[in-house]
C-alpha cells in the first residue's frame, strides 16, 4: 500500500551545544566528515549506561571487568548509582552480604571509586554519578530534619469570644512520610510560624482573619482578648516532610533525608557535601574522565514551606500569604482561594528553580562537572526547568513506543540545546525477565530517536562484583533491562550498540526541526537529515515527500553502516518524493547533502533494483557446537533445524548461550560475478546471530528479517558457513527451577513479578562448592517458575541462499 507523507521543511538550526563532557567541539562537522565516520563512529557518540552499584557489593576486579566489557561492547561511559542491595518498589536489601564493611563513603568505597575512574581513563570511557545515594532525588546522611524538605502543619482550636481566652494551643501533629522507601519515622523538628484566628462563618473574608501570633508564648500558651463570636484558632508551623532518597544503600536505610529544595542555604550545603569529597578523591579525573552529576526524575514528594517563604511570597506577590493559608484551612470551598492557590504554586516553583535547581547547576559547573537532569514530576515547571541543565533528559520504558515527553524535547529546542538525553529501557518485572534482546528493543529505540532524543543512557548495567562463575549475577532487584557483561548476547550485541552510536552521531550533529508521522527532520548547515521508521508489524512501501529540492537523496542505513544512493525519487514543486520500502521496525536516514554528490562519492554505494531472484533451502545435516554460558561445551548433529526449547534433551531444552551451526555450501562461479549477489536468509532465529563465511566475519543479524549479503566472502565451489546463534538467559533460569533451591527465598511477589533471594547463602560467602550440581545459574531475583513457558531458542530457519540479479544505477 502506497502512503504519501508530506514533511514540511523548515530552515532552522539550533546553536551547537556547549561543552558538556560527552563531546567537545569547536565547530560543526560536515556531512562529508560524518560519512567518513559512519561505519565506525568515534567513541564520543556511543551510548552511556547507568551503572548500579548494589549496596556494599562492589569489587575492584568486578569494576575492571565491567568497564572493559563496556569498552568492548561499544559503550561510551557510565553513570554510577549507589543503591540498596536489591530493589522492588524501593529498598529490599538482601541479607548476609559478603562485604558489609564496604559502606557508603567508607575508605573501601572511595578506593573503589578512584579505581573506577583510573580504569575508565585507561579505557577512554567517561564516568559520572547520580548525586544522591538512591536514585531520587537530592539528599544524604548529612541532611538533618532542620535541613530537610519542610511542609506546613497546623492544629486548630475552637473558641467562643467576647472574653479573655487563656489556653494551651496543641502543637500540630508532625509528619510521617509514606512515600517510596519510607522509614515511617515521625518528624521531631518543629518551628512555629504564626497563630491565626478565623471567624466561624461561611465565606469568611481574608480581611477578617486576625494574626494573633503575639498572643502565644514559646510554650504554646495563648492569652487573647477574643472579639465576640466563635473562632477557629490555627497554630501554624512547619516541620520536615521526612521524605528520604531511595532506594538507599543498606547501611543508610532510615538515616537519610531529602534536602530542602526551596532554601538556597540548604541547597548550597547539600551540594558542598556531594561535590567537595568527590573533588577531593577524584581531582585528577574531574572534567576529563569524571564528567557529570545527575539528578534522576523527581520522587521526593511535595514541599510547601521553607524559612523565609513568607518574605519571598510578599516580595513576589505583594501580599501576606498567612491569612490566606489560615482561610484555606477553614474552607476549601471558598471561592476567593483560587487566585491564592495559583500564586502559592508560582512562588513554590520560583524557589525550587532559583534556590534549588539553579544552585545545583552553578555548584556542579563550578566543580568542573556538567549537570544532567530529568526535570519533571515535581512541584516545579518542567518547561522552564529544561533550560537549566547542561543536558536535559527524559525517560522511556521497555514495552512502549520509546517517546519521551515533548515538554523535554520542545523545551530543549527553545533553549537552544542540541543534545537531549534519555533514561532508556527502564523495565518492569512483568516485561524485563532476562528475556530482552536487541530485536525486542529496536521498536522503542527508534521511537525515542523519533521523539527528539539523541543520547541514550541504558538502564541498566548492574555492577557485577563476584567471580565469573556466578551468572547472571547481581541485578537491580526486579527492575531494568539486563544489559551488562554477564548478558548472554553482550558480545554480538555490539552490533546493536553500534547502531545506536551511528544514529546518535547523525542526530547529535544536526538540530531538531520537527517530527511528523514517523519521520524526524533535523538540519545541519550542509545537509537536511530525515530519520524514517516503520513502527508497524507489516512491511511499508511508501512514497515520502520531503520539503527539499535541487538535492540528490541518499539512504544511510545505520544498522549496516552503509550509504546507498536512492533511485526511485523525483522532484515536484518544492518537494522531493522518495520511494522507500521498510520492513517492520526498520529505519533509514534519508540525507539530502547541499552539494549534489556530498563530496564523498567513494563512500556511497550505487542504487540497485532486484530484477530476478531464486532461492534454495539448505537441507541436510548441521553440525552444532553448544557453548552454554555456565557449563561445558558439547556438540550434536541436527538433521532438521528446530527450536531448542522443544528438544527432549534437558541440556538443549534449557540451553542458554551460543550455538554455532556449521555447514558446507556449494556456489557456482556464475552466481557471484557481475551484477549479482547472494543473500543469506536465516528465517526464524532466537535471538541474535553472528555469520562467518570461510572463516571471515560476515556480519551480525540482530533483528528480523535475518538476511545479509554474503557475496563478498564467497568463492566458487565449496564454502564453509558458520552461524553462531545466541539466545537469552530465560531457558537456563527456568531449567534451574526444576531443582530445589540451594539458598533461601525471600518475598514472593507472584508469578508475574517473581521472588527474591532472601540472603546470600553461606556456601557462597565462604566460596565453597555449590550444594546443588544441577542448578547452574546464580541470581538475586527469579522471574520464573518450573512451569514458566520456555522461550523459543536457536536457529529454526528455514535457512535459504537467495541468488539475485541486479540492475545497478549510476
Amino acid at each position: 500500500m502506497n502512503k504519501l507523507i508530506y514533511i514540511l521543511s523548515v530552515s532552522f538550526l539550533l546553536s551547537s551545544c556547549s561543552a558538556f563532557g560527552h563531546r567537545q567541539q569547536e565547530k560543526d562537522l560536515t556531512i562529508k566528515e560524518l560519512a567518513g565516520m559512519f561505519r565506525q563512529p568515534p567513541v564520543d557518540y556511543r551510548p552511556y549506561v547507568w551503572w548500579h552499584w548494589m549496596g556494599s557489593n562492589f569489587s575492584k576486579e568486578g569494576i575492571t571487568k565491567d568497564l572493559e566489557a563496556m569498552k568492548e561492547a561499544g559503550i561510551g561511559g557510565a553513570t554510577i548509582f549507589n543503591l540498596t542491595s536489591a530493589v522492588q518498589e524501593s529498598q529490599a536489601p538482601i541479607e548476609n552480604n559478603p562485604w558489609p564493611e564496604q559502606t557508603y563513603r567508607s575508605e573501601a568505597y572511595w578506593e573503589a571509586l578512584e579505581h573506577a575512574a583510573s580504569e575508565a581513563k585507561r579505557l577512554g570511557l567517561k564516568l559520572g554519578m547520580q548525586n544522591t545515594p538512591g536514585y531520587s532525588t537530592t539528599g544524604g546522611p548529612w541532611i538533618t530534619e532542620e535541613r530537610g524538605m519542610q511542609t506546613l502543619v497546623s492544629s486548630q482550636t475552637k473558641i467562643t469570644g467576647d472574653r479573655l481566652v487563656e489556653l494551651s494551643l496543641e502543637k500540630p501533629e508532625l509528619p510521617v512520610y509514606k512515600g517510596w522507601g519510607a522509614s515511617n519515622k515521625q518528624a521531631t523538628y518543629y518551628r512555629d510560624i504564626a497563630v491565626m484566628a478565623v471567624p466561624d462563618k461561611k465565606n469568611a473574608a481574608v480581611d477578617e482573619v486576625i494574626d494573633i501570633s503575639g498572643s502565644m508564648d514559646a510554650n504554646g500558651l495563648l492569652k487573647w482578648n477574643a472579639p465576640a463570636g466563635t473562632w477557629t484558632v490555627y497554630r501554624i508551623g512547619h516541620a520536615p516532610t521526612m521524605a528520604n532518597p531511595h532506594p538507599l544503600p543498606d547501611d543508610l536505610i532510615g538515616k537519610v533525608l531529602e534536602a530542602d529544595k526551596m532554601s538556597k542555604e540548604q541547597s548550597l550545603y547539600h551540594w558542598q557535601n556531594i561535590l567537595d569529597p568527590l573533588v577531593e578523591h577524584l581531582h585528577d579525573y574531574i572534567g576529563t574522565t569524571f564528567t557529570h552529576i545527575l539528578i534522576d526524575s523527581y520522587e521526593a514528594g511535595d514541599q510547601n514551606w521553607t524559612p523565609g517563604f513568607r518574605d519571598d511570597f510578599i516580595r513576589q506577590k505583594g501580599y501576606d500569604p498567612l491569612p490566606w493559608i489560615a482561610l484555606k484551612q477553614s474552607s476549601e470551598e471558598n471561592e476567593q482561594i483560587g487566585k491564592f492557590d495559583e500564586d502559592f504554586k508560582e512562588v513554590v516553583n520560583r524557589l525550587y528553580v532559583d534556590n534549588g535547581w539553579k544552585v545545583a547547576k552553578e555548584m556542579i559547573n563550578k566543580a568542573g562537572l556538567q549537570f544532567y537532569w530529568e526535570p519533571y514530576y515535581g512541584p516545579f515547571n518542567t518547561a522552564e526547568c529544561v533550560s537549566i541543565p547542561d543536558l536535559p533528559m527524559g525517560e522511556f520504558w521497555t514495552g512502549g513506543d520509546g517517546a519521551i515527553s515533548p515538554e523535554i524535547t520542545n523545551g530543549a529546542k527553545e533553549a537552544g540545546k542540541r543534545l537531549v538525553g534519555a533514561e532508556a529501557f527502564t523495565g518492569r518485572p512483568e516485561i524485563s525477565q532476562y528475556t530482552e534482546d536487541p530485536a525486542f528493543l529496536k521498536h522503542s529505540t527508534d521511537g525515542s530517536f523519533l521523539s527528539g532524543v539523541n543520547l541514550l543512557f541504558l538502564h541498566h548495567w548492574v555492577h557485577q562484583p563476584f567471580d565469573d562463575q556466578y551468572q547472571p549475577g547481581m541485578g537491580m532487584g526486579w527492575w531494568g533491562t539486563h544489559f551488562g557483561r554477564n548478558q548472554t548476547w553482550i558480545k554480538p550485541g555490539k552490533a546493536y550498540f553500534t547502531y545506536l552510536a551511528r544514529c546518535q552521531m547523525l542526530l547529535q550533529e544536526s538540530a531538531f526541526v520537527s517530527t511528523k508521522e514517523n519521520v524526524l527532520h533535523r538540519s545541519m548547515p550542509d545537509a537536511e537529515i530525515y530519520f524514517v521508521i516503520n513502527p508497524a508489524d507489516t512491511d511499508l512501501n511508501g512514497r515520502f515527500a520531503f520539503g527539499v529540492k535541487n538535492r540528490v537523496p541518499e539512504l544511510w542505513y545505520a544498522d549496516r553502516g552503509i550509504i546507498r544512493r536512492a533511485h526511485d525519487w523525483k522532484e515536484s514543486g518544492d518537494s522531493t518524493y522518495v520511494d522507500l520500502a521498510l520492513h517492520p521496525d526498520e529505519s533509514v536516514f534519508v540525507v539530502f547533502p547541499k552539494n549534489k554528490h556530498g563530496g564523498y562519492p567513494d563512500l556511497v554505494l550505487p542504487a540497485v533494483d532486484v530484477i530476478q531472484e531464486s532461492g534454495r533451502v539448505l537441507e541436510g545435516n548441521w553440525k552444532v557446537r553448544f557453548e552454554p554460558k555456565l557449563d561445558a561445551a558439547f556438540e550434536q548433529d541436527f538433521s532438521v533445524l528446530s527450536d531448542f526449547s522443544r528438544h527432549p534433551d534437558p541440556s538443549i531444552k534449557y540451553f542458554s548461550g551460543t550455538a554455532t551451526y556449521t555447514k558446507e555450501i556449494e556456489v557456482d562461479a556464475s552466481s557471484i560475478g557481475g551484477n549479482k549477489r547472494i543473500i543469506l536468509d536465516l528465517g526464524e532465529l532466537n535471538d541474535i546471530a553472528e555469520v562467518k563465511v570461510n572463516g571471515e566475519n560476515a556480519g551480525v543479524l540482530w533483528y528480523p528479517p535475518y538476511q545479509t549479503d554474503i557475496t563478498s566472502w564467497l568463492k566458487p565451489g565449496s564454502n564453509r558457513l558458520e552461524i553462531a546463534v545466541t539466545n537469552n538467559w530465560a531457558n537456563r533460569l527456568i531449567g534451574d527451577e526444576q531443582y530445589p533451591a540451594d539458598f533461601e527465598w525471600g518475598q514472593d511477589r507472584g508469578v508475574e513479578k517473581g521472588r527474591a533471594m532472601k540472603a546470600f547463602p553461606d556456601w557462597f560467602i565462604r566460596k565453597q562448592p555449590r550444594p546443588s550440581k544441577e542448578r547452574k545459574a546464580f541470581y538475586i531475583w527469579c522471574y520464573h517458575r518450573k512451569d514458566s513457558p520456555l522461550q523459543p531458542a536457536g536457529l529454526v530457519g528455514p535457512v535459504r541462499v537467495v541468488e539475485q540479479s541486479l540492475k545497478v544505477y549510476d
